[in-house]
């Protein structure tokens, strides 16, 4: 298995938003690299989040790429607002259109400059991305059902991740495999074997008591799941 480099996203749906600058600091102190933002819009989801206000505030104080995960009906509306509040890489769910509709949102994404990724509900397999991932540079496998944080990690995607990322091995190399939804120290390692790089991670993180601690434990279990699958293989 080839060496693949492992990032920690934390979700900032988790932060402490009361003191948001403080929590953003911290966070990006503990070494992450990366940072998760949830828009939600009440509609494809049953919550709402934050907006693009926040996101660009986030973005002018952080030195880290924001990733931001449109849970939203119709993110095509968005894309230049979240160009100009500095978003780094926007994701669309694949459910929201057909897959044309799909294809042209991703390439208006990259047409602005920012990375373009698709993401998939549980309920949809692999197969409603493999025409997309020529146009990604990530896919989100989401392991809860989007919507709220301190949900359980569903293993059953696990087959889902991994045939993404054989998807992708063929297609497109280069694509990131994302997952978000109830990823702790327990489990990551499960998501780097079948083939995740970046761990989109909540509560098991912003209520470890030790931030820089719980990513650099995170990270250090993906390692060493997938160290002990390549040290096996040796011969």
């Amino acid at each position: 298995m080839k060496e693949r480099n492992f990032i920690i996203n934390p979700s900032l749906l988790a932060c402490d938003f009361l003191h948001l600058e403080k929590s953003l600091a911290d966070t990006v102190g503990a070494g992450v690299e990366m940072l998760h933002a949830d828009v939600m819009d009440g509609v494809y989801v049953p919550n709402i989040s934050f907006g693009f206000d926040i996101i660009e505030k986030i973005c002018s104080v952080v030195t880290v790429p924001v990733d931001v995960h449109m849970m939203t009906v119709v993110p095509e509306k968005y894309l230049e607002r979240l160009r100009d509040a500095g978003a780094y890489s926007v994701t669309v769910h694949s459910d929201i259109g057909d897959a044309d509709k799909v294809a042209g949102i991703l390439k208006d994404v990259r047409a602005l400059g920012m990375k373009a990724a698709v993401a998939l509900k549980p309920a949809f397999g692999a197969e409603c991305v493999r025409d997309l991932i020529p146009l990604c540079d990530m896919v989100l496998v989401m392991t809860v059902e989007p919507g709220f944080g301190g949900q359980r990690f569903m293993e059953r995607m696990l087959p889902k991740i991994a045939a993404v990322r054989q998807m992708a091995d063929r297609d497109n190399p280069a694509v990131s495999v994302q997952v978000d939804g109830g990823v702790n120290v327990s489990n990551i390692g499960s998501c780097a074997v079948a083939g995740a790089d970046n761990f989109v991670v909540g509560t098991s993180f912003f209520r470890s008591g030790d931030l820089p601690r719980a990513a650099a434990s995170l990270k250090a279990a993906a390692e060493a799941a997938v160290g002990g699958i390549s040290a096996r293989e040796e011969p």
